[in-house]
């Protein structure tokens, strides 16, 4: 089958970065990250970026594009991200998408533009204001009111998608994912082989709070103090980023050392929650458990795909 695409999804810490590299390997593949944060240069250790190392001589995409203070959307990963695709199946490879960011996922394998005609700026001054009076969590509680299940999927600090959804509903009168299945979807010119890992709840909980011990050892710290102090502000989508955030509000004396580390292992859990809530929305994934050591099984399953599309 024509332009095949192996998508790797799943929570945070759970094992996308070490299971693509061997997917990768095995298919002649090239990775395109499908993650929100690592487009940020200089953002490593709190982003948990791979190292050239650990790369293993298979070829990154979509990692380091960004200065901190530009932002960057959906539409824009799907165009730029869509160009590396086309390229490395030109050059006779593999796509090897891997990534948790749901969104960026989506617009790949989705050809609609969705509430493009749902604009208001006025609205979108309303809220901004709002935030800016009452904070970011209060704006969230306002969301979560109208659109829980947006609001499931959308941190807090993310303020820009946080609006967008409340702009929504205020000018339409319905959720997001209400409108969202209204919209008619087309066929994507990619045919991808959907893989999503999991391990055990608490298994899963207790990688994610090693990997954030781990960031702490590594200069997490370090890292964001010298970009909160660099002459390069963060832009709203970077700040939202977990990690950084947490560390800043450690800075500016809002918490204790101990508090910041509670508080990112929290947010880092709670985030591996709404990446699962998102992904296993998906029909077509198919969902393998990490905790077994089965990359042979998600080898075979990929090999067997539809008739052994990739032998």
């Amino acid at each position: 089958m024509e332009n095949s695409v192996i998508v790797i999804v799943g929570p945070t810490g759970v094992g996308k970065t070490e299971t693509s590299i061997k997917i990768a390997k095995e298919f002649d593949g090239e990775i395109v990250s499908a993650d929100s944060m690592q487009i940020y240069k200089k953002m490593d250790i709190g982003t948990a970026k791979i190292t050239k190392d650990e790369t293993d001589g298979v070829p990154h995409h979509m990692i380091d594009i960004l200065d901190i203070d530009k932002t960057y959307s959906a539409a824009a990963y799907k165009k730029d991200a869509t160009r590396i695709i086309d390229d490395i199946i030109k050059r006779g490879k593999t796509p090897v998408v891997a990534g948790g960011t749901g969104l960026y996922v989506d617009s790949l394998f989705s050809d609609f533009e969705f509430g493009a005609s749902f604009k208001d700026e006025k609205i979108r001054e309303k809220y901004n204001q709002i935030a800016k009076e009452k904070g970011n969590e209060y704006l969230h509680a306002l969301l979560e009111k109208v659109d829980k299940k947006s609001a499931e999927s959308i941190h807090f600090n993310n303020v820009k998608r946080v609006i967008r959804a409340l702009e929504i509903y205020e000018m339409t009168g319905k959720t997001v994912s209400e409108n969202n299945s209204q919209i008619k979807k087309t066929s994507s010119k990619y045919n991808p082989i959907m893989i999503g890992l999991t391990r055990e709840r608490q298994k899963l909980y207790d990688r994610i709070d090693a990997r954030v011990d781990k960031m702490i050892d590594d200069g997490l710290f370090k890292e964001v103090l010298s970009l909160y102090k660099g002459d390069t502000p963060f832009s709203e989508t970077a700040l939202s980023a977990i990690g950084y955030k947490e560390v800043i509000y450690y800075i500016k004396g809002l918490c204790t050392f101990d508090e910041m580390v509670h508080i990112l292992k929290r947010e880092s859990r709670h985030y591996a929650k709404r990446q699962l809530t998102w992904f296993k929305r998906n029909k077509d994934i198919k969902w393998f458990d990490l905790n077994d050591d089965n990359i042979c099984d998600i080898i075979n399953y990929i090999k067997n795909f539809k008739g052994g599309i990739l032998l």
